[in-house]
């Protein structure tokens, strides 16, 4: 058991989904997101409080709760904010949590909303910020390109701020079956371009060339794939934005012109605040959407080692992996 000071709680880990991060590390080693060796790894967590120390107001033993990994552990004491984070011990069976608060670190969970569907709260926090940085407004329309578990968290969460005509596009046809189970438009973009179809759907309107672009006013990169920012230049209207998410290593070149004289706008999101956790947890409580067709796999965690193997092969069918702690 991990120790505990007065101003700690010890968690009993109940659900821990496999992120991108983890996969990376399990891959090549994890030096660059700060899962060292002898770290604990995994951040996207759900648990229940197991023993409270003397000084912790408010949280009681049985409680069900999220945890926010980037503040699970005291700062300042020689680790950086990403190793915290990435190293939270989700895995693990039992994690410490400094300064335990709730609202801070700690969220509780409402009743009605299972650890299975909780285990989402993570990636669709991620999902959300980007949401909220592209500041939807009801009855618009968007784009998505990627449909892994942050794609589909920024259809499920603009879906719950009013936006419901939503075009998600992927290649991998089991991913496009989830989007359309959650209420998305599929395009599997490997067979037909993303554009021209956003233009088949919602039809057009015409930049200062004269050029038609879909009606579509949000776009957002959940994938990553080289061409997502590419076809937002293409294809984005006047006034539009984009909303990047995905970490890669693209290098994109943007045609000045194109971009100054459609007034285009292309903008960055990374991790989450409160108010994005907030929200999704809200969201969750009051069943504005349900996240179970994201969790595709289940695996205890004696069978961790499978449970990577399996996100790692069986990627096209693998959506969110869960270890089921507890």
């Amino acid at each position: 058991m991990p120790p505990m000071g007065p101003k700690d709680v010890l968690l009993k880990n109940m659900r821990a989904g496999i992120s991108g991060t983890d996969i990376g590390a399990y891959l090549r080693g994890g030096d660059d997101v700060g899962i060292f060796p002898g770290n604990e790894i995994g951040h996207e967590f759900v648990s229940e409080v197991y023993q409270v120390g003397e000084d912790v107001t408010g949280i009681t033993p049985g409680m069900r709760v999220w945890v926010n990994p980037v503040l699970s552990k005291r700062q300042g004491e020689g680790r950086s904010p990403v190793e915290i984070a990435d190293s939270a011990s989700g895995l693990t069976q039992h994690v410490q949590i400094h300064d335990a608060e709730l609202g801070y670190n700690l969220y509780e969970l409402p009743e009605n909303v299972s650890f299975d569907k909780a285990v989402v709260i993570e990636p669709f926090s991620v999902a959300n910020h980007g949401v909220n940085t592209a500041d939807p407004k009801p009855g618009q329309r968007a784009l998505i390109f990627g449909a892994g578990a942050i794609g589909l968290g920024v259809l499920a969460n603009l879906k719950a701020k009013g936006v419901e005509e939503i075009i998600v596009s992927d290649i991998v046809p089991k991913r496009l079956e989830i989007v359309e189970q959650m209420g998305g438009i599929p395009v599997n973009g490997k067979e037909v371009d993303p554009i021209e179809f956003g233009t088949s759907k919602f039809g057009s309107v015409t930049d200062m060339n004269g050029n038609r672009k879909p009606d579509v006013d949000l776009y957002f990169d959940s994938a990553g794939a080289p061409n997502a920012i590419q076809d937002y230049i293409r294809g984005g209207k006047p006034k539009s934005k984009m909303v990047v998410i995905a970490l890669s290593g693209n290098q994109v070149t943007i045609p000045q012109a194109a971009f100054v004289l459609s007034e285009l706008a292309l903008l960055g999101s990374t991790a989450y605040n409160d108010t994005d956790i907030r929200e999704v947890i809200s969201y969750l409580g009051d069943e504005k959407f349900d996240p179970t067709p994201v969790v595709t796999h289940h695996f205890a965690q004696e069978d961790a080692a499978e449970a990577f193997k399996t996100a790692v092969d069986d990627k096209d069918n693998a959506v969110k992996v869960v270890i089921d702690v507890h």
